[in-house]
């Protein structure tokens, strides 16, 4: 079985334009159309509503929560899980995936 984990950041000048949600749409498309994932999971801080809206919008279900540390004050986080058997693609007709051939070694498949 093959883990990745990849991360997403957007600035603030960034939100609420639905690039999150495009960018993670494009990366769910990658990693079960392409790559053959199973299942992708998430971790969303409790108080970022825009992240866990994203995450709801895509089919993404609750799976637990994580403890952590930030700044020196305890945060929770919400844990996500999304089954390739419950994903509903929504690409954009222009998503193109090029160059994946070359680059499959550097995700052990």
């Amino acid at each position: 079985m093959v883990s990745l984990k990849l991360q997403l950041t957007l600035g603030l000048d960034f939100h609420r334009q639905g690039i999150g949600t495009e960018a993670r749409t494009a990366l769910l498309s990658l990693a079960f159309k392409e790559l053959g994932a199973v299942t992708a999971l998430t971790e969303v801080f409790q108080d970022n509503v825009g992240s866990q809206g994203v995450s709801r919008r895509l089919g993404y279900l609750h799976d637990g929560i994580s403890r952590d540390v930030l700044a020196g004050r305890a945060v929770v986080s919400d844990r996500l899980r999304l089954d390739a058997s419950a994903w509903v693609p929504t690409d954009p007709e222009d998503l193109l995936v090029t160059g994946l051939a070359k680059a499959r070694s550097f995700f052990s498949i």
